[in-house]
Order: C-alpha cells, then sequence, then structure tokens
C-alpha cells in the first residue's frame, strides 16, 4: 500500500502542492485594478513571495541539485517576516505592535545562528520553524481575541485577518510536528521522509486556499 502511494500519489501530490501558488495569486491579479488597501497589497505581495519560493524551487531540481533543503534556511525568517508585517497593520495596540517587532529580530537571528551552529544547511531547519509556527501561533490567537472583544462585531468570517489567523492555526499546528520529525526520519528512510512531507504538501494546498479567501474578503480601499 505504502509503495504505490509513493510511485503514484505521491508525485501528483508534489505538483499540486507546486502550482498550488497559483490559487491566491491568480485570484488577487484578478482583483488589483479594484482593491487598493494596503490589506490587500500585503497579501497579495506575501502570496507572490510563496510563488516565487515554489519556482526557485523547482529551478534548483531542473538545474539538477541533489538538496535544496537549504532554501528552507531563507524562506522561514522571509516567510516569518511577511505574515508578521500583516499581523503587525493589524492590531491597534501599540504594545502587541512592539512585541511582533521583537518576534521578527528573534526568529531571524535564531535563523541565522542555527546556520552556523545548528543544523546543517543540507538539513530541515526544523527548530527555526518550529519557533516562527509557535510565534505565528501566538499572533493568530491574539488576533482572534482582539476581534471577539469587539462587542458590535457579528461577522467575523467576513474579516480576512480572522481567515487568515484560522489558517494559520491549523498550518502551523499541523506542519510543527511533521517538520521535527523530518530529520529523524530521513535519517532512518527516505520513505518515512516523504510521508512527513505528504503531511506538509496537503496542508500547503490548504493554506493556500484560504490565502485565496483572505485575498477576496480584502477590504477594496
Amino acid at each position: 500500500m505504502m509503495e504505490f502511494y509513493l510511485r503514484e500519489v505521491y508525485p501528483w501530490l508534489i505538483k499540486a502542492s507546486t502550482y498550488s501558488f497559483l490559487i491566491p495569486l491568480v485570484a488577487g491579479f484578478i482583483l488589483l485594478p479594484k482593491r487598493k488597501s494596503r490589506l490587500f497589497r500585503l497579501l497579495l505581495f506575501y502570496a507572490g513571495f510563496i510563488g516565487l519560493g515554489e519556482v526557485v524551487s523547482q529551478l534548483t531540481v531542473f538545474l539538477g541539485t541533489n538538496n535544496n533543503l537549504w532554501l528552507g534556511h531563507l524562506f522561514t525568517p522571509l516567510d516569518f517576516l511577511l505574515l508578521a508585517t500583516i499581523y503587525y497593520f493589524s492590531f491597534e495596540k501599540r504594545l502587541i505592535r512592539r512585541s511582533i517587532q521583537v518576534m521578527v529580530a528573534v526568529v531571524v537571528g535564531f535563523s541565522a545562528s542555527s546556520v552556523l551552529w545548528g543544523e546543517a544547511i543540507t538539513q530541515m531547519n526544523s527548530q527555526p520553524r518550529m519557533l516562527a509556527g509557535l510565534l505565528l501561533l501566538c499572533m493568530a490567537v491574539l488576533y482572534l481575541y482582539q476581534l471577539i472583544s469587539k462587542p458590535n462585531y457579528v461577522f467575523v468570517d467576513r474579516d480576512p485577518i480572522f481567515v487568515l489567523s484560522a489558517g494559520v492555526i491549523v498550518f502551523q499546528a499541523g506542519t510543527a510536528m511533521a517538520y521535527n520529525l523530518f530529520n529523524e526520519a530521513l535519517a532512518e528512510s527516505y520513505d518515512a521522509a516523504r510521508m512527513c512531507l505528504s503531511v506538509i504538501l496537503v496542508l500547503n494546498i490548504l493554506f493556500r486556499v484560504v490565502l485565496m479567501m483572505a485575498i477576496r474578503r480584502a477590504p477594496v480601499v
């Protein structure tokens, strides 16, 4: 059963995850002439960054690179920076905004130190990813708390950051364990590592669908 999955299903799952960046990106470009708000542009820029990451990753495969896990050491802090920027402008309290600035500095610093003194650049950067995921979960939960604290706010599903936060919570919680186990699974066998990646690939697709939903809900101005 596992052999069939890895031979027949897994390659298609990789392709679906690779091209899923087009879901939010195409939706954003369709809405671009009508949307001018800062939040819309930040979300669209983030979708473009995800697309750039996929293109660069595929380019390394095309060039015959045996290991492109080093891209994660660049992608993780930049991904966190962009999402943190979106949350920064979504919070009203100055203390939380200052805290987000500190979080960005911590993640960037920890990612750099992980390359120099921790995990090898040819390994999955599990620890920085887990730290970034934990801090993103904190931001998502804080935003949900800010939202429900408003007594006159009823239609939370229309709030783009609420939708994004729901996606962040599911994605980060789901991938945290997979990233944590990846290096150990890779040391055991490639098949075990592929099973960890399968979880990440499915959650990639789901998160990009959620990002598209957030882009569609972004304000016009």
